[in-house]
């Protein structure tokens, strides 16, 4: 998606699906393999995929875990500038919580899952993630 704002400057937007789960008030992310940053686990939508039949094939290849659908609530949307893209390159992460079954484990595409509170290091963490965690935070779920 693009969009042209008022002053004429051109923005894009990645739009995503995250999952946004939370255990013992920490928050659940994963680092990528060969990269340095933790994101919230999720991803795009293939041509024609709804947005739970997208979050359940993310967290499947992601997380190893099956999300239980009828748990699948809205979290909220959140939008950032896109870690490692230009400027003016945006991310739009609508959120979602849920219950899954299955053993949280990496994968192929993911190097570490890491459960973190409010405390973590902002250094290690994209804008997006940021934002979240500070939600969490301030919505009293993570400590």
């Amino acid at each position: 998606n693009i969009n042209i704002n008022s002053s004429g400057v051109m923005s894009s937007f990645i739009d995503k699906l995250a999952l946004v789960l939370v255990r013992n008030r920490k928050q659940l992310v994963a680092r990528s393999r060969g990269k340095n940053i933790f994101f919230t686990p999720g991803g795009k939508r293939e041509e024609g995929e709804t947005d739970i039949r997208a979050l359940c094939r993310e967290c499947k290849e992601e997380l190893t875990v099956d999300l239980l659908h009828g748990s699948i609530t809205p979290y909220g949307v959140f939008q950032a500038q896109a870690f490692g893209k230009p400027e003016g390159t945006f991310v739009r992460m609508t959120c979602y919580t849920a219950d899954f079954e299955g053993t949280l484990q990496p994968n192929e595409e993911v190097e570490e899952l890491r459960w973190i509170d409010s405390g973590c290091s902002r250094d290690i963490l994209s804008v997006a993630s940021i934002m979240i965690l500070d939600d969490l935070k301030l919505k009293d779920m993570i400590d």
